[in-house]
């Protein structure tokens, strides 16, 4: 089996055998575990330990049952229809959001779904089918269950991480916070060393430590508060207010969205838009700006629309200069200006 196989099949069976202990309070034996995943006995027992080590499991070994505290486990809860299809709805955006295996979402949402009326069953389950079938990636899990225990325990962590550097630091783990533009999950911590909130990528931190000694969150700290201005994830002391022009073809998708908490809507006399918005870091929002093309003129501020021209300038040039080739396999042509002057988006 290829080894990234045998390793998406090994953490599906871990989760499958994490679920299995739930469902049977008792406990198990390695020999039951064998028995129910049609497994070893040998290998059950190295399935046990690795629950231990690598999700951090915390069994309690009675005689030869294994079986994890009761308080491990979040109480079972019950879903009215329009509570159900908004699980549903979150299960899907969970979806389109993973880019790689999460164990521990593919055992929630199948806990959910065995509470869930049956029109509602089945696409969760699709969707679950769809996540479980993404690539595997056990030290990411690994980490991420290390910073859930440090987040809901408030124990400090040293953390190893790399941006232009490598360097350790020593944090106090306040959340976890996803951010869907990359695909990817940031830890909010209090930094020791600069004594600041700052965000860490979790896909950029290498190892966790978790330690004994415990921290009471900074006073005043909150989650809404600390990414109140930002687009994603970046914060700054001060928000900058950034003013966009939208022409009359990208009006209705604009005016059919909130885009952030702190915008304004001015309708204008050509059928266009402004929107007015209070962000942290401008940076942060220009692929988005880019991603309306010509729809979208920046007002303010100046360096932001310095930067955004100096960037279509760029895409110009680089369209201009660089042959396309017309269809797989066949020979290069050269790469000619649109004849067309409308707008190539089209909303539903």
């Amino acid at each position: 089996m290829p080894d990234d196989l045998y390793k998406q099949d090994r953490v599906l069976r871990l989760t499958r055998e994490l679920v299995l202990f739930q469902a049977i309070p008792h406990g198990l034996t390695s020999r039951d575990l064998a028995e129910r995943m049609e497994i070893s006995q040998r290998q059950a027992q190295r399935d046990i330990r690795s629950l231990e080590r690598d999700l951090e499991v915390p069994f309690v070994q009675i005689g030869a049952r294994w079986k994890v505290p009761e308080g491990y486990w979040l109480r079972p809860v019950n879903f009215s229809l329009h509570e159900a299809m908004a699980m549903l709805l979150s299960a899907r955006l969970m979806l389109r959001f993973s880019d790689r295996y999460n164990g521990f979402a593919v055992a929630a949402y199948e806990k959910v779904a065995a509470v869930l009326p049956p029109p509602i069953k089945a696409p969760i389950m699709e969707a679950v089918d769809l996540m479980a079938a993404r690539p595997a990636d056990p030290a990411y899990m690994r980490l991420l269950a290390s910073l859930t225990a440090a987040w809901a325990e408030r124990r400090k962590v040293v953390i190893e991480y790399t941006t232009e550097d490598t360097f350790e630091r020593v944090v106090w783990p306040l959340f976890l916070e996803p951010n869907a533009t990359g695909h990817s999950c940031y830890l909010l911590a209090w930094d020791q060393k600069r004594r600041a909130v700052r965000s860490y990528k979790l896909e950029r931190i290498s190892s966790v430590t978790v330690l004994e000694e415990r921290f009471d969150p900074p006073l005043g700290f909150s989650v809404g508060k600390h990414l109140a201005h930002a687009w994603g994830i970046w914060t700054s002391e001060q928000p900058v207010d950034v003013v966009l022009r939208f022409d009359a073809s990208a009006a209705r998708r604009v005016r059919e969205t909130v885009w952030h908490p702190s915008q304004r809507l001015e309708e204008l006399p050509d059928g266009g838009v402004r929107l007015r918005l209070l962000v942290s870091e401008p940076a942060e929002i220009r692929h988005w700006i880019l991603g309306w093309g010509r729809a979208c003129l920046v007002e303010a501020p100046a360096s932001l629309r310095e930067e955004i021209a100096a960037e279509a300038a760029a895409m110009a040039r680089t369209y201009e200069a660089e042959p396309v080739a017309a269809e797989a396999g066949v020979g290069l042509v050269e790469a000619r200006p649109s004849q067309s002057s409308e707008n190539p988006r089209r909303s539903a």
